[in-house]
């Protein structure tokens, strides 16, 4: 058992801010007291398990994989950028409330998602591509997998993005082992492989918590364990566990990399540790190492 947080000399970085460091000290010990039977891990893909950039070049998200296919055409790959570029920056707005934003994410998608219809799905290409996100991974994101496989802990990669992209990335660094469940939108398609939809409700950025996990393969492993360290990279990941009422503690990782002056004050109101600019798992795999 931890008598201060600074027994954890990852949280004591300039670059790590914690909302309320009694509280987390608190929550830290009992996820430690009650040990890996009770925990989950719970995380997004994009900018979360992956970096925000490499050698200042952005990762690409899982849109982005989709458009890298060569034989995507090149009208979508214009269309879907112009999309982006008109709405990536209100999901970044440090200004505008949550409320306002959920009409314009669910505009994005609903686009989004129309611009692929009639494409053929580009199977093996996708493969290719998820080769080359192998080392757009955090550092550490390895040792946090091996870690909930030797222990049986439970993870679920909960996705905005396109499912079949984070599959495809997490496929070829063998992350996807029998322990790790993917949640995201996936394509609905023909038998000839071309895209007709999005199967099930379009998830995006700010519904997470809306989305019914306790209907999935995943509440089923998790339903005993009632502790959860959650992480993500946006306001709205930090809902990702508030479709499973019967979690006590949630310990919230947040990773900002994008308009960190105007965003941090958001981030620590409501993440309990904020990690600027940070490219390794050093925080979640520091706490996992004390759990038994």
């Amino acid at each position: 058992m931890l008598t201060s947080i600074d027994d954890i000399p990852e949280l004591c970085k300039e670059n790590v801010y914690i909302k309320d460091k009694e509280s987390l000290l608190k929550n830290i010990n009992k996820i430690i007291a009650e040990g890996h039977k009770k925990l989950q891990i719970l995380t997004d893909f994009d900018h979360t398990l992956t970096r925000h950039d490499v050698d200042g070049v952005p990762v690409l998200t899982s849109f982005g994989m989709f458009k890298e296919c060569p034989s995507v055409p090149q009208k979508y790959k214009d269309d879907e950028t112009m999309l982006a570029n008109k709405y990536k920056p209100i999901e970044v707005d440090a200004n505008m409330s949550i409320e306002d934003k959920v009409k314009h994410m669910k505009d994005w998608y609903m686009a989004s998602h129309n611009l692929m219809k009639g494409l053929k799905f580009p199977r093996n290409e996708l493969m290719d591509i998820g080769h080359k996100m192998v080392g757009c991974f955090r550092k550490g994101v390895n040792d946090l997998i091996s870690w909930s496989e030797c222990h049986q802990v439970p993870v679920l990669v909960f996705s905005a993005g396109l499912g079949e992209c984070v599959v495809a990335a997490l496929q070829a660094a063998k992350f996807l082992l029998p322990n790790v469940k993917v949640i995201s939108n996936f394509l609905a398609m023909d038998e000839n492989d071309n895209i007709v939809g999005i199967q099930g409700e379009i998830i995006h950025t700010y519904n997470k918590n809306e989305t019914a996990i306790k209907h999935t393969e995943y509440y089923g492993m998790v339903k005993e364990r009632n502790n959860v360290l959650l992480m993500g990279d946006n306001i709205g990941d930090a809902g990702m566990a508030e479709g499973m009422e019967h979690c006590d503690v949630v310990i919230k990782i947040g990773f900002l990399g994008r308009n960190t002056e105007a965003n941090l004050q958001n981030y620590v109101c409501t993440f309990d540790i904020v990690v600027v600019n940070e490219h390794t798992m050093d925080i979640a795999n520091a706490i996992l190492k004390l759990v038994l």
